[in-house]
């Protein structure tokens, strides 16, 4: 059982480690932190022995994206937000709204990855071979 929310803790101490980072150096954008917290739970379900179900991946995805919500609406409003991003430069670049797209780009991909990982692993068969 505890097993299963190891993936929460990894998307938890990647939200640390980005706050962090983004705490010391406001004016740096970390344009993949989102990405990564927002998936890394179903990512690593996904690749755990367990293996992981559509509802489960759906379900550990948006609660990834909501962590990466949390953190970066908290980092919005520490004011730890203030660099580039990819499109723009300058004080008024849409930081927030890049980490949203970014960490929602990171939920789709780790479903995508957890749903390939599951579907080609190998059926389990009971004792009496059905």
């Amino acid at each position: 059982m505890m097993r299963r929310y190891l993936g929460l803790l990894w998307a938890v101490l990647a939200a640390v480690a980005w706050a962090i980072l983004a705490h010391r150096t406001p004016t740096s954008t970390f344009h993949f932190a989102p990405m990564v917290v927002a998936g890394v739970w179903v990512i690593y379900d996904g690749y755990s022995e367990a293996g992981v179900t559509q509802r489960r991946a759906v379900n550990e995805a948006l609660a990834g994206f909501v962590v990466a919500l949390v953190a970066t609406i908290t980092l919005e409003l520490l004011d730890d937000l203030s660099g580039p991003v990819f499109w723009q430069s300058g004080p008024d670049s849409p930081v927030v709204l890049e980490h949203l797209l970014f960490a929602a780009g990171g939920s789709i991909a780790g479903v995508v990855m957890a749903l390939r990982r599951a579907a080609r692993a190998p059926v389990l068969q009971d004792v009496d071979g059905k």
